[in-house]
């Protein structure tokens, strides 16, 4: 008895420990890659607790060896964009300016019954109420409504992390070339820049801190 108990305050400790280091994203929405890793460590914890004949040792390993896995990947994926889009996706959109982007719904594998369902669970009820909608990668949906005639249109990722989002490119009638533009006026390259968002008249640029001038800029 005072075995198992010792096994199981050990391996209490080593989970919550894990999952301190794995950040607090895990405590939050989870991604797939965190999602797994989250589901291994703790079947790997169950079957510590639930089978004393196994070397106590041995499962904290694999543990500590999931931990690990994971600070890794998310390391890299902050360090390599191209990997991160791999591993998390990106953001699609599935509503924009009260119509639904029919062609986004096979890519997502939902149905038109799936995104109301969604909508409602944000006291939404028509696709009208709704500016901009996107299902974020971790399938949660995000949505600005329309709450006055006279009110802004959201500000819509352009270029984040060096990935360019075509489709809303494509939205405002802009292009990859005029992108670009608007980054050499103000003396700068796709590199140089962290996200830029636009909505039509105004455009909030971002610049990383590695470049001379950092800090959030919004141009008119």
């Amino acid at each position: 008895m005072l075995s198992a108990i010792f096994r199981t305050i050990v391996v209490y400790a080593t989970v919550v420990a894990a999952l301190r280091l794995m950040g607090k994203r895990q405590l939050g929405e989870l991604q797939p890659s965190e999602l797994v890793t989250t589901l291994l460590v703790s079947n790997v914890a169950s079957i510590c607790i639930d089978e004393p004949d196994l070397p106590l040792l041995s499962s904290l390993v694999l543990i500590i060896l999931l931990t690990s896995l994971e600070i890794f990947s998310s390391t890299l994926a902050y360090l390599n964009p191209t990997y991160a889009r791999v591993l998390f996706g990106k953001p699609i959109t599935v509503i924009r300016d009260g119509k639904i982007v029919q062609e986004a719904l096979p890519r997502l594998r939902i149905t038109a019954g799936d995104l109301m369902e969604a909508l409602r669970g944000k006291d939404i009820f028509s696709p009208d109420e709704v500016l901009w909608a996107v299902v974020e990668p971790n399938g949660h949906i995000s949505t600005a409504t329309v709450k006055n005639s006279n009110q802004e249109k959201p500000m819509l990722p352009l270029l984040i992390d060096d990935q360019i989002y075509h489709d809303n490119l494509q939205a405002l009638h802009l292009d990859e070339k005029w992108l670009d533009s608007a980054l050499a006026k103000r003396g700068l390259d796709r590199r140089q820049v962290l996200l830029v968002l636009y909505n039509g008249k105004q455009l909030l640029l971002v610049q990383k801190k590695t470049t001379p001038k950092g800090g959030p800029e919004r141009i008119l």
